[in-house]
């Protein structure tokens, strides 16, 4: 994958409103999935307007630091941290931002956009960076397109 198919994906994915309850229903949904198939324990947490309205950590996850870390970098760059790493794998153009413990390059961050406007994060950690990033994908795609 590229990212510009990353960013085109992230102006696709935009929300009319969000509320505290589609927070809930898309983090469920989520967790559905990584139940049904099996998958690793996963985090999640979702920030709108600069408060956690939801957050999750499944038995055995203690501690939500890639959270914060992807939350912060979404906050900062206004775009998924899949598509940051993507950039960075093309052109070289994160690489101060790597080296800190406050932001990290890598998938599983996605923003959260209502009404054209940056209003927070959706972040999942737990799972490949990719994959991470794709769960949240799939489950904006689903929840959009009802």
């Amino acid at each position: 994958m590229q990212s510009q198919e990353v960013l085109t994906l992230e102006e696709s994915l935009v929300f009319e409103s969000f509320t505290h309850q589609d927070a809930f229903n898309l983090a469920t949904s989520i967790l559905q999935r990584v139940k049904e198939e099996k998958l690793r324990r996963i985090g999640i947490r979702v920030v709108l307007d600069g408060t956690v309205i939801f957050q999750y950590l499944m038995d055995g996850k203690n501690e939500d630091m890639w959270l914060k870390r992807k939350q912060k970098t979404v906050e900062k760059f206004g775009h998924s941290g899949y598509y940051l790493f993507l950039k960075n794998e093309e052109d070289n153009s994160y690489p101060n931002d790597m080296a800190t413990d406050d932001f990290v390059i890598c998938g599983g961050g996605f923003p959260l956009v209502v009404n054209h406007k940056l209003k927070g994060s959706f972040c999942v950690s737990g799972l490949t960076h990719d994959m991470d990033h794709q769960l949240i994908v799939d489950a904006f795609k689903a929840y959009l397109n009802k």
